[in-house]
């Protein structure tokens, strides 16, 4: 079986997110795929897009400027590609960043690639003295649909970006926010339908991991709502408009990769045994 990774911190590091709790309404950036644009959330203008968790952080933290430049389907190169340069021209005082589920679906994953996006990422925030928030990315043996087989080689490749992700936490102004082990990683009800995304409810924990990671007490007057109401109904109709569309989008890529995965992995292991 597949285990995440466990994290052992660094005593020495000095404390971050000290600077944070001086300032009262801190300018806030995200930068990310999907999860972080908040898809999974429940919205008014775009159904089942709502806050985040990063919205919903900046909520908590009273925010004095807030953006969200994470794009759905992004990738780790797409963050330097097309969101860094806004994201160091606004000069945040905290960057909250996750990446890497794209890149697992993909035949072309590189560790090596999603390492050096994110050191890029790292060196150019810093410039602007940034405390950035990595969030680590749960196992989907538990969380995601689909066969066990498939789900056992995106976790082991899940594990190699979490563990870039403590490896790049001891660097100087960098927090990293594991959720392997939290609720989210084992509670159904924090996913939202498509078992992909966070629900709103699991959104909202992610707001509170992130913000308790950073001992900083919550400043609004209340959080965002929750609740939402969505009958076996809504799901199966949500399901059939909003996954087909998404399903036919990526089955020209996503699925022959998904297949291939499979395959090669069944092939180099019984090549494996084969040479014992």
């Amino acid at each position: 079986m597949i285990t995440q990774p466990s994290i052992t911190p660094k005593i020495e590091k000095r404390d971050p997110a000290l600077a944070l709790r001086h300032i009262s309404h801190p300018r806030i950036i995200a930068l990310g795929d999907s999860s972080v644009f908040g898809v999974g959330d429940h919205g008014d203008a775009i159904p089942s897009v709502g806050a985040g968790w990063a919205g919903r952080l900046a909520h908590d933290l009273t925010a004095g400027n807030f953006i969200n430049v994470a794009k759905n389907g992004a990738r780790a190169r797409h963050i330097t590609k097309h969101q860094l340069s806004a994201a160091h021209a606004f000069r945040p005082d905290l960057a909250l960043v996750c990446i890497g589920t794209n890149d697992v679906l993909r035949g072309d994953f590189s560790p090596e690639e999603i390492k050096d996006s994110l050191i890029t990422v790292i060196e150019t925030l810093s410039e602007n003295n940034a405390v950035i928030i990595l969030l680590g990315l749960p196992d989907p043996i538990s969380t995601a649909p689909g066969p066990l087989a498939l789900r056992k080689i995106l976790s082991a490749r899940v594990t190699l970006i979490n563990e870039i992700y403590i490896e790049l936490s001891e660097r100087e102004n960098v927090i990293l926010v594991p959720t392997w082990d939290s609720k989210i990683a084992h509670e159904r009800r924090m996913w939202h339908v498509d078992r992909m995304h966070p629900s709103a409810i699991g959104h909202q924990l992610i707001a509170d991991l992130v913000r308790r990671k950073l001992a900083l007490p919550r400043r609004s007057a209340k959080k965002l709502s929750t609740s939402i109401n969505m009958s076996k109904k809504f799901e199966l109709y949500w399901l059939i408009t909003n996954g087909a569309k998404w399903f036919a989008k990526r089955s020209v890529d996503l699925v022959p990769a998904l297949i291939w995965l499979m395959v090669s992995e069944n092939i180099r292991a019984s090549k494996a045994r084969r040479s014992r």
